[in-house]
């Protein structure tokens, strides 16, 4: 990478961070280019070189997030077999990974109305439910495309209550865990 792309990347980092800070204290719909360039420290100009428009900055903002989530789940998972501890570890990681990013609330809450970004959340959600589908087969699940977008969908609800209230759900956790342990067919 030469220096002037290290510097482009630098700087559009330093646009989704700003982006981040900001959907942490004032939410998306208070999301405005002149707020981030603001935050960043750039000029107007700078955010339209590396994004086209709001839209396109708030799906990058959702994407990195979720792209540094999948990593992180995939990690997670990767020593396991298919099956509950497995399934576990990674929604164990998605809630922490959640949790420690306090911007990720408002993508969590308004994101999935957001008419720029509402395509993507869904279509990264079926990544997160591509992941869960082999542990739910391995758990006996006759459908388990349906159990694991289920499963998503309770971590994401409860992901939504971890960073609204700033801290771990540990009754919420374990009512989750319980679940997962219920939903184990194959024991």
């Amino acid at each position: 990478m030469t220096s002037r792309a290290a510097a482009a990347e630098r700087t559009r980092e330093a646009l989704l961070e700003a982006g981040l800070e900001i959907a942490g204290r004032h939410g998306l719909a208070a999301m405005s280019v002149n707020r981030v360039v603001a935050a960043a420290g750039v000029a107007k100009g700078t955010f339209y070189v590396h994004f086209p428009d709001r839209g396109a900055f708030l799906g990058a903002m959702h994407g990195r997030f979720h792209a540094q989530v999948a990593a992180a789940v995939g990690e997670a998972m990767a020593a396991l077999p298919p099956g509950r501890e497995r399934l576990r570890r990674g929604m164990e990681t998605y809630l922490d990974l959640c949790l420690r990013h306090n911007g990720v609330k408002a993508l969590l809450l308004e994101a999935r109305n957001d008419p720029d970004l509402s395509d993507q959340v869904a279509m990264r959600s079926e990544t997160f439910v591509a992941q869960a589908e082999p542990d739910l087969r391995a758990m006996g699940w006759p459908d388990p495309v349906s159990a694991a977008r289920l499963v998503v969908a309770m971590s994401a609800e409860l992901s939504v209550a971890e960073t609204t209230g700033g801290t771990e759900d540990t009754a919420g956790r374990a009512t989750l865990w319980t679940f997962l342990d219920r939903l184990d067919l194959s024991r």
